[in-house]
């Protein structure tokens, strides 16, 4: 045979795919159980993220070490941003530190520690299977998930050794193809597989069988960065412009980054194997890791020193035009991409509650005022048909809400977590019934009104909507903090005062119609405090307290 062997093609091809097919597996299922374990840590650290940008970095940094995923840290504080948690400057700091903590995946995996992979699945195996206790749980579950990624990586490199020996595929690989076609392959192979770190990997095991020269992995590797921006443009989508602005620092900094980089291969390659010590012709895992670690270094601090003129950057690219306001009915906090996360769902959903609150509490007003002074609607059916449509849009807003819960509850991983989600549909079906219940009296009212005459002193209804006013505004801030007792004495006693000149009134007209208007709307007031007590001793607003 004069020619060079060639190889298994089929063999070599499912080796590859299984191999590639357990190292995203592996690399999903850690990161939905690291999510699980540090995501309300995460919560708390962005939520608390002081503008300082080298904090910003080191928070963006840490998250993606932790949660092994860029693509990941970002969508979060692209939702951090849509639900107005997090400045557009604070969330910059962390997309441009985030991929800084990718660098700890490609470390590791130059460590050679595929020889650990199968007892990292047993050990994870036993805890994820048979110990109940949840943190306990989730850490079995990451080991298990990390030994797949591991035993991947072997797959691969199995799969690949033949062609270390195969003429024509080294010939491709050592240096003979353009650095620019390189990135253009990295990061179509990221875009694909929505993961820089199986890119990463994938390169540095072609390494590890003497398959890549230095400068040709490294362009790869520049590629992988430009292919994790798709995954965050998609989760900008319909978020806002400050998402969408956040979405483009992440895309900015790879873009840039990586092009700079790939005109400068030479000297960032000869700064690799001063660092590695190793000149040999081909790539070491080592070596490569190390050139990820390098560049995505000198990004970070380079693009933290030029922040401010990035976002002015940003800002012109994206600028500011008047938003239409979240109709009513409509969620603005939901977001999908972090009901894996419970902590940051349940985050979501406090502030979607506060929206529904609000909603109810407009509702209340509007109808109110609409039965209690002497303008009533002239067409009742005009009046019953705007009843009806705020009532389904509370409700359409509650069941979204509700379902939202039902795709965080996947994700409870304690009682505690549990809890605050019962309590949130709790908080939900409370606002809804109240709303149907307002409506109930609404129409009740204002046909009673409309048909009989009926008119009242402007004293009357000064105080009627006076106590309204009282009572939406303590309803409206019933779940945000403890409510004074000076606030109950204050609608207790207009109770009291509005029911008494009520008795003095039918006394002096015997006007039954007026009457039972009057003693309607109070007990709408009172439906309202009542509401308003129980959302005030919410076991989710009890939570949030503590």
């Amino acid at each position: 045979m004069n020619g060079p062997q060639s190889p298994d093609w089929p063999l070599l091809v499912v080796s590859l795919a299984g191999g590639l097919a357990l190292f995203l597996i592996g690399m999903d299922q850690m990161t939905d159980a690291l999510k699980a374990l540090a995501g309300h840590r995460l919560q708390r650290v962005l939520q608390r993220l002081s503008s300082n940008r080298v904090m910003g970095a080191a928070t963006g940094a840490v998250a993606t070490a932790a949660l092994q995923s860029s693509s990941v840290t970002t969508v979060l504080t692209v939702g951090f941003v849509s639900a107005e948690l997090l400045t557009l400057a604070q969330a910059a700091s962390v997309v441009i530190g985030a991929n800084l903590g990718t660098t700890i995946t490609a470390q590791v995996i130059a460590l050679n520690v595929t020889q650990f992979s199968l007892g990292l699945v047993a050990v994870g195996a036993v805890l994820w299977l048979f110990v109940r206790r949840p943190s306990w749980l989730e850490t079995g579950r990451a080991l298990a998930a990390l030994g797949l990624v591991f035993l991947g990586l072997e797959v691969m490199g199995e799969a690949m050794s033949p062609l270390a020996s195969y003429q024509p595929i080294l010939d491709v690989l050592s240096g003979s193809g353009s650095p620019l076609a390189a990135l253009l392959a990295g990061a179509a192979l990221t875009a694909l597989i929505q993961s820089s770190s199986a890119t990463t990997g994938i390169v540095i095991t072609m390494a590890a069988t003497g398959l890549i020269d230095l400068r040709t992995g490294i362009a790869i590797i520049l590629g992988a960065n430009i292919g994790t921006c798709v995954t965050v443009l998609i989760a900008a989508i319909g978020k806002g412009r400050e998402a969408l602005r956040t979405a483009l620092v992440h895309v900015t900094v790879n873009l840039l980054g990586a092009l700079v980089w790939l005109v400068l291969l030479p000297v960032l390659a000869g700064l690799v194997e001063l660092i590695s010590g190793d000149s040999a012709a081909l790539a070491s895992p080592r070596e490569l890791a190390n050139a990820h670690t390098l560049f995505n270094g000198i990004n970070t601090v380079v693009f933290l020193i030029l922040l401010s003129p990035l976002l002015v950057l940003i800002r012109r690219i994206v600028p500011e035009r008047p938003e239409a306001p979240v109709e009513a009915g409509r969620s603005a906090f939901l977001d999908e991409d972090v009901t894996g996360t419970a902590t940051l769902g349940l985050s979501a959903v406090d502030r979607e509650i506060d929206r529904l609150l609000d909603e109810v509490t407009d509702y209340f007003d509007a109808g109110f005022r609409a039965c209690a002074l002497d303008d009533p609607w002239e067409d009742d059916t005009a009046f019953n048909d705007w009843v009806e449509e705020g009532k389904d849009s509370i409700r359409q807003h509650q069941r979204a809400i509700v379902g939202y819960l039902g795709a965080v509850s996947t994700s409870a991983r304690d009682e505690e977590q549990s809890a605050q989600l019962l309590a949130y549909v709790g908080e939900a079906d409370e606002l809804a019934h109240l709303a149907d219940l307002l409506a109930s009296g609404f129409r009740r009212v204002h046909r009673r009104r409309h048909r009989n005459g009926v008119t009242m002193p402007k004293e009357t209804a000064d105080v009627l909507v006076r106590m309204q006013e009282t009572t939406s505004a303590d309803a409206g801030s019933a779940r945000i903090s403890p409510r004074p007792e000076s606030v109950r004495a204050d609608i207790e006693e207009e109770r009291e005062l509005a029911g008494a000149r009520l008795a003095r009134w039918f006394v002096r007209t015997r006007d039954v119609d007026a009457y039972v208007v009057v003693t309607d709307l109070l007990d709408l007031i009172d439906r309202v405090r009542i509401s308003a007590d129980r959302l005030a001793v919410s076991p989710a607003r009890q939570v949030r307290s503590g």
